[in-house]
């Protein structure tokens, strides 16, 4: 367990890759459902109540699996979902939990510095692994990190409008 955090805090300082991590579904489904529950409580904390907001989180969760998947199938690289997904998940539940008491923070204060640090990092390390999962440089994989971002966010303010 020790071993597997230390490979997301690696992969978060963009020190490890996707393919270092070993292809398990376990891990897999472990740090999908840890992501869900992380991402859970940052929805309701901030825009919805409990069942709206797990609607959203699994919206979420499965928007960028889905992508992830059909993006690496269309470059008939399906082999390298599961290590990929899971390094999403994993640093998606790392970076989350550091997320945690920012959004508490945000709601008591005006400031929103360190919140948009952590928004631009975590557009970073999504670059940082997608550059590794389609062989490409960390310039292109963060502009297509930003570019799914910002998609991401239209479909879901779409969808979950915040009341």
């Amino acid at each position: 367990m020790k071993a597997l955090l230390n490979f997301f805090v690696d992969l978060c300082l963009l020190r490890a890759a996707p393919q270092d991590l070993p292809a398990s579904g376990v891990i897999l489904a472990g740090t999908f459902l840890l992501n869900i529950l992380v991402s859970l409580l940052m929805i309701v904390d901030a825009r919805h109540g409990p069942g709206l907001a797990l609607i959203e989180s699994l919206f979420e969760t499965f928007l960028m699996l889905t992508v992830l998947y059909l993006a690496l199938r269309t470059r008939r690289l399906r082999g390298r979902f599961q290590q990929s997904a899971t390094a999403l998940m994993g640093s998606g539940l790392l970076l989350g939990l550091l997320a945690l008491p920012l959004v508490a923070w945000s709601h008591r204060s005006e400031s929103t510095e360190a919140g948009l640090l952590l928004i631009i990092w975590s557009i970073v390390v999504l670059g940082h692994i997608i550059r590794h999962t389609f062989g490409l440089t960390l310039n292109i994989g963060v502009a297509l990190g930003v570019l799914y971002t910002m998609l991401a966010w239209s479909m879901v303010a779409r969808l979950f409008p915040v009341t």
